[in-house]
């Protein structure tokens, strides 16, 4: 597969929208239009539960596994990338179809899940010092999922350099390639950090049910 049809495909991947699905299919609703409006396991969760959410959840984090694992080592990176660089490209591509997907009018969730996914199997040490913060941010401030995802994903770059220092083998361009994402993630968490400054975002398991957006 060419490097090119590989990062469509993932971004074709990352872009199935789960939790609208989900939504439609066995809740009768648009996500879109109620709760947050957000399309993601949080909104899913506080829209139709749990029972509902978690797989929603392992589908969307298993999208960033598919396009680092299957879709990457299949494609032939041009000359000057490696098969490194090209994995964090498919990963990432997988992320921005999550945020954009493509058969929704490229409105979609923020791309937490599916980056768990991506640098899960990337950078798994890392991951694990990023997703150790966002737990300690989830739990310290009672269940705020925005709070975590934030600093979670700001922790992940600096841990990455990090790791990479300590091993002698740091990857500038991936690096750069993971704070341009950070970057938009935080621009797609805009909403969110407006509430978390004016003190009135809700915890993961305040305000359960279905209420209308906007």
């Amino acid at each position: 597969m060419s490097w090119m049809g590989g990062l469509l495909l993932a971004f074709l991947v990352g872009g199935i929208p789960w939790s609208w699905l989900a939504g439609r299919f066995i809740g009768g609703v648009d996500l879109r239009r109620v709760g947050s409006g957000n399309l993601g396991a949080t909104n899913t969760f506080r829209v139709l539960g749990a029972r509902v959410a978690i797989p929603v959840l392992l589908l969307d984090v298993l999208k960033g596994v598919v396009a680092v694992l299957l879709i990457a080592p299949r494609c032939v990176p041009p000359s000057g990338l490696t098969s490194a660089t090209l994995a964090t490209l498919c990963g990432v591509a997988a992320i921005l179809g999550h945020m954009f997907p493509p058969y929704l009018g490229f409105r979609g969730g923020k791309g937490i899940a599916t980056s768990a996914g991506v640098f899960a199997s990337l950078e798994p040490i890392p991951f694990l010092l990023a997703f150790t913060v966002f737990a300690l941010a989830f739990l310290l401030s009672g269940g705020i999922v925005s709070l975590g995802s934030l600093l979670g994903s700001l922790c992940l770059p600096i841990a990455m350099y990090a790791v990479g220092m300590w091993r002698g083998e740091l990857d500038w361009t991936r690096l750069g390639l993971v704070c341009a994402l950070v970057a938009v993630v935080w621009v797609k968490h805009a909403s969110n950090i407006a509430r978390l400054v004016h003190r009135n975002e809700r915890g993961l398991f305040a305000g359960r049910g279905v209420s209308r957006h906007g």
